[in-house]
């Protein structure tokens, strides 16, 4: 987090001016869009991914399980 949003959330809420809190609501957005970018995985993952599941099945079917 940054030193200035660490300063804003460390005021009491009550005193914020209307500046202050659109600081905190971009600041908060853009740690949100990084967020959801981080949890996207590319298709090629995901195809690797699905392969991999359907092997440790077929290797499960293979061990009678």
């Amino acid at each position: 987090m940054s030193s200035e949003l660490a300063e804003l959330f460390e005021r009491n809420p009550l005193g914020l001016s209307d500046q202050d809190l659109s600081v905190i609501v971009k600041k908060m957005r853009e740690y949100q869009a990084q967020f959801e970018l981080g949890l996207r995985t590319p298709v090629a993952e995901r195809k690797t991914v699905a392969k991999t599941k359907k092997a440790e099945v077929d290797l499960l079917k293979d061990l009678g399980l």
